[in-house]
């Protein structure tokens, strides 16, 4: 039969036998009650074993964003970190023009020249980005 070993790293973890920092020690303190070694009475904060909720803890979803343009006339665009050195897709956003897309925090959008090469600075998408409009010069990207 095969066996499956998994480390885990801890820094705050007992074994049996240590001395921790409530002052259990012993196979007790490692067989207690969810809220800790030694439970809620040692003094501890039972809450200090479990991370605090906050938004970058939680999973980055898709971002569903308006993508209008102001410029006259059609741009070239790429969906992705790095035209030319990053995998990501070339498109084309048509003048006067509102489409949606769905992009993942962190994502960038720029606007590239016909050889593909990005003009200016991207747009990054964050998870609060709703839309962003290609202005009327067509060299930059707005992000609200």
């Amino acid at each position: 039969m095969k066996r499956l070993l998994l480390l885990v790293a801890c820094s705050s973890c007992m074994l049996p036998g240590q001395t921790g920092a409530g002052g259990a020690a012993g196979p007790s303190a490692a067989s207690s009650g969810p809220s800790g070694p030694s439970g809620p009475s040692s003094g501890a904060d039972p809450s200090a074993s479990a991370p605090p909720p906050s938004a970058a803890a939680a999973p980055a979803g898709p971002v569903s964003v308006t993508i209008r343009s102001s410029c006259p006339n059609t741009v070239k665009v790429f969906f992705g970190e790095k035209p030319g050195f990053s995998s990501g897709t070339f498109s084309s956003i048509e003048s006067n023009s509102v489409q949606s897309h769905s992009f993942r925090p962190g994502e960038q959008l720029w606007i590239v020249d016909d050889s593909e090469n990005g003009i200016g600075s991207p747009a990054t998408i964050g998870a609060d980005t709703h839309e962003l409009e290609v202005a009327s010069s067509c060299t930059s990207i707005a992000t609200r």
